[in-house]
């Protein structure tokens, strides 16, 4: 029976381990492996299930594929996103040896246990931290950072005076601005390229994501922004040592690098969905807005906070985008009970202009 089998297809399905079609898929860069995907169904989930595999990512922190359903789901109840060089790996199929796990949990979401050298009261712990923090650490959004560790491996949770979107927004540089929600995985600026190659190039090329059905842009070089704090140039240069050129500032033809609202999850966010929970909730990132504002010789994000009482979470939005919201708010308000977050998300999706 096995000889029917054209050896093409018994070559993919080896099953879901480290094969032969891992070794061809890296590779692939995006837009050859999606085109390759599209040649049979076959291909198609395993290009899914091993280049983009969210256990295979997680595994080395939670251990078995359940075990990452059950954080995912926490991911869901508490808001927590995943962020910094991880999430970056994920979208690039790289893997650096002893990366931390980045999570971005709400102020009034963290609810773990912390350093034996810290408050065993989180909330008076996140009290203290405020207090001693300089302006300069706190002005990048962080309230605090609470390190865990199991088995050899690090996990941080950076807790966000307001919202994780508005630290991850408020990165060093595009390059590492991408985020892991329970339902979905967003490259806000796609930065995509083998890192052993000095420089990445600037190929502009529009990729249709597998199954977002979302269109990104893969190729695009780092651009350096104008943020808050100190080390910011040492943290640059880790991505550079990775293989990443940094640019000052946006070429006019980049649209997605153009002063206008960006949203998470427009047509310039490379969004890939991930296998769906039991538990069926929208993401709720889609709500998140900023502006890129160029000036003189510098690039800096620009947003504002905003939260309510009916919102169960906090949100950052560009100033243009508040006119639209407030389309859509009073309707949402006045037609579900609080907390209104998952209709203001879908709202807000539907609504939003398709930049």
């Amino acid at each position: 029976m096995m000889d029917e089998i054209p050896p093409v297809i018994r070559f993919f399905e080896m099953g879901l381990g480290m094969g032969p079609h891992d070794a061809l898929f890296l590779h692939m860069d995006a837009r050859e492996l999606l085109v390759f995907s599209q040649t049979c169904h076959r291909i198609y989930y395993l290009v899914k299930q091993t280049s983009f595999s969210l256990p295979r990512l997680l595994s080395p922190f939670f251990g078995h594929a359940t075990e990452v359903d059950r954080f995912r789901r926490m991911q869901l109840q508490s808001g927590t996103l995943i962020s910094g060089s991880i999430a970056l790996q994920f979208f690039n199929r790289l893997k650096w040896p002893g990366s931390d796990l980045d999570l971005y949990g709400h102020r009034p979401t963290a609810n773990l246990a912390p350093r034996k050298s810290q408050n065993q009261d989180v909330c008076a712990q996140l009290v203290a931290s405020v207090a001693e923090k300089p302006p300069s650490y706190l002005g990048r959004g962080i309230a605090d950072v609470l390190d865990f560790h199991k088995a050899g491996k690090k996990i941080q949770l950076i807790i966000a005076t307001s919202t994780p979107m508005e630290v991850i927004i408020s990165f060093h540089s595009t390059c590492v601005q991408n985020v892991i929600s329970h339902e979905k995985a967003y490259a806000l600026y796609p930065c995509l390229g083998n890192p052993d190659v000095p420089v990445i190039h600037a190929t502009r090329v529009r990729v249709k994501m597998m199954d977002a059905g979302v269109t990104g842009t893969s190729g695009a070089i780092p651009l350096i922004l104008e943020t808050a704090g100190v080390g910011q140039e040492v943290g640059r240069q880790k991505y550079v040592d990775r293989g990443w050129r940094m640019i000052e500032l946006p070429d006019v033809r980049d649209a997605e690098l153009a002063d206008h609202t960006r949203w998470v999850g427009d047509r310039f966010t490379w969004t890939i969905c991930l296998p769906p929970l039991l538990i069926a909730v929208p993401d709720l990132c889609g709500i998140n807005s900023w502006e890129l504002e160029c000036t003189l010789g510098s690039v800096a994000m620009r947003w504002s906070v905003v939260e309510s009482a009916q919102l169960k979470y906090k949100y950052t939005v560009s100033d243009t985008s508040l006119a639209e919201l407030g389309e859509v708010w009073e309707h949402v308000a006045s037609s579900a009970l609080a907390p209104v977050d998952t209709e203001l998300a879908e709202a807000v999706i539907r609504r939003r202009r398709p930049y």
